[in-house]
């Protein structure tokens, strides 16, 4: 086995790695590791420095040091290779995947090193990429796109750069039509945001779908009607909340294994956090499942 650490210098706002580097180094002596440790130069190198370790078809365990969009690209340079485990050693502001295994301390890596790997799933949404926590279309992933424009207002609170994203799109409008499709079901209409869960929270700190189990073998789809700019602060703080079953009159669940989403133009489409373009994107579950590394 080989263990590849892949760290992202930038990720928590620049936060030291020396102390991480420490970790590894002494964990790695002392279990006469075959490690190396390397640094993500740009967005989407991670990606690389995996696709490019694992293809050799050496059995591989690759720690995805940074938050949720460095675990992202991680899980996407791993994607349909049998051979590498991934781990995550939380280093960003969010780290919303791990969410869901309580109690379990992803910072000992030691604990990471002698983990046992689980089964997790994965969404496919096509054109090469995937996510294993949630995808989105909607308010909430105009906001994922704008909130790194406001990055500047964390001095004002942790939570400031998405508040201010959200104002911005409340004022710039909250809903659109859309044409839905969930496991052959046709949904037309108009909606808020519209979710594919593998994983149970996301945005830093959003409890989407409580019940979402990222081993089941299932997605939960969340349909989040049309709302007013009136009660979208409710319906959205309770959605944050992990309330989601107290508003059935804006929030439908279905548990199934693939949406398809369509728009007369492109909008945003949020996987984990990296955003792409689309009028027309499906979420699917994928056949291949992740080999993730519990502490």
């Amino acid at each position: 086995m080989k263990y590849l650490f892949v760290i992202n210098p930038i990720s928590g706002y620049n936060a030291p790695a020396e102390s991480l580097i420490q970790a590894i180094d002494q964990v790695g002596a002392e279990a006469k590791l075959d490690y190396s440790i390397v640094f993500t130069q740009h967005p989407g190198h991670a990606k690389d420095i995996v696709r490019d370790a694992v293809a050799d078809g050496g059995e591989w365990r690759v720690y995805a040091c940074g938050g949720d969009g460095t675990l992202n690209e991680v899980v996407n340079g791993a994607a349909g290779y049998d051979n590498v485990e991934i781990a995550h050693y939380p280093r960003g502001t969010g780290n919303d995947f791990i969410k869901c295994f309580p109690g379990r301390d992803f910072t000992d890596v030691r604990a990471l090193v002698t983990g046992e790997p689980i089964e997790i799933d994965c969404i496919d949404l096509g054109g090469g990429r995937h996510a294993i926590n949630i995808c989105s279309v909607g308010i909430d992933a105009n906001v994922a796109v704008d909130v790194k424009r406001y990055k500047w207002a964390i001095k004002l609170g942790s939570k400031m750069p998405y508040n201010l994203a959200l104002l911005i799109n409340v004022i710039k409008g909250i809903w659109r039509y859309y044409t839905v499709e969930v496991d052959g079901e046709s949904l037309p209409g108009d909606y808020t945001i519209l979710c594919a869960c593998c994983g149970q929270v996301y945005g830093g700190g959003f409890h989407a779908c409580p019940d979402a189990n990222p081993t089941d073998g299932k997605l939960e789809f969340l349909l989040i009607k049309k709302v007013s700019r009136f009660t979208v602060a409710k319906v959205v703080g309770t959605y944050a909340a992990g309330g989601y079953k107290k508003l059935p009159q804006y929030i439908r669940r279905i548990t199934g294994k693939i949406i398809r989403i369509q728009s007369d133009t492109p909008v945003n489409v949020n996987y984990d956090g990296e955003t792409f373009k689309s009028n027309d994107v499906t979420m699917k579950l994928s056949p291949h499942k992740i080999k993730f590394i519990l502490p």
